[in-house]
């Protein structure tokens, strides 16, 4: 994955994140098939795609966890294969699901991680009401919904400037999860931190986030401003979609397609559609099963790899 030489800090990229033709095979199975793309500071990411897409993967290269084929992860300018301590500090990581410390008591476990850091300012007496955790409890003894609290606290204790989170909140409860979107969206504005979220949590994501990047086998399809993908994406409902396909522009998009309408980003309302044609604005969640639906060729429906 080395295809450059580690940056000096002089020439460090401003922005915090940035990935080039990431590629990753486990087998003979393509899990990320050339991803690009950067995230600038202060921005709130959403990363969406189904189970089996490439995310959790593309997250696992991005924390360093898993090497890639072929490609470049830049973290605040460093090369993610040689990251030096001070850089890797910046950075925070809740995973899906928080294993193994279970014989530490929750206080311990807390300054072990602290330790890591260095000195570090007074934890935020936000995050640790929100977690609302006993310091003398064993991890062992937490609840699924507990030690995901646990594992937030952990990530945000050194208020990294670039924070990635894997399905975060999957094991809260409803109050708890509205509760720290809120908290969330506190705390970059306070910092001006960037975070990567994945999350099947649609709604939380529609709110929190500023871009959307929508993962399918492994390639991008779509990467767009929440408020551009609101104001351009649209339901075209034709009986005759031939004719949609054939009236629109070639900067149009197509994301999807069913018997009677095409999925379109780019849309304007300037656009000259066949009479009848009806406009329709998607749910989210329609939207997202219509952009993430994998896409079967006829030459792959009889390879091994289409099952997996």
């Amino acid at each position: 994955m080395q295809d450059r030489n580690i940056l000096h800090p002089a020439a460090a990229s401003s922005l915090p994140v940035e990935v080039s033709h990431l590629t990753k095979s486990f087998g003979s199975f393509r899990t990320l098939d050339d991803i690009s793309f950067s995230i600038a500071q202060g921005e709130t990411v959403a990363l969406l795609g189904r189970n089996g897409a490439g995310k959790s993967t593309l997250i696992g290269c991005l924390m360093g966890f898993l090497l890639a084929d072929s490609g470049n992860i830049d973290i605040f300018g460093y090369n993610i294969a040689i990251l030096p301590r001070e850089i890797r500090a910046r950075t925070g990581f809740v995973p899906q699901t928080m294993t193994g410390f279970g014989n530490f008591r929750v206080a311990q476990l807390m300054d072990y991680i602290a330790a890591f850091y260095g000195e570090l300012s007074p934890i935020d007496p936000a995050l640790t009401a929100w977690a609302d955790l006993d310091p003398k409890k064993q991890v062992r003894s937490l609840s699924g919904g507990q030690k995901q609290r646990l594992a937030i606290v952990l990530a945000m204790r050194h208020s990294p400037e670039f924070l990635v989170l894997d399905e975060p909140v999957a094991s809260l409860d409803p109050h708890a999860r509205r509760d720290f979107i809120n908290l969330l969206d506190t705390y970059t504005q306070r910092t001006g931190a960037s975070i990567l979220i994945s999350s099947h949590i649609l709604s939380d994501l529609e709110r929190l986030c500023s871009r959307l990047i929508f993962v399918r086998q492994g390639n991008v399809v779509l990467d767009v401003s929440t408020e551009t993908f609101r104001a351009t994406t649209r339901w075209l409902e034709h009986p005759a979609p031939d004719q949609l396909l054939a009236a629109l522009p070639a900067d149009i998009q197509i994301l999807g397609q069913r018997p009677d309408a095409l999925l379109v980003h780019g849309w304007t309302g300037n656009l000259i559609l066949p009479e009848g044609t009806l406009t329709v604005i998607p749910d989210f969640e329609d939207a997202f099963l219509e952009i993430t639906t994998p896409r079967i060729s006829p030459a792959e429906t009889n390879t091994p790899d289409s099952a997996t």
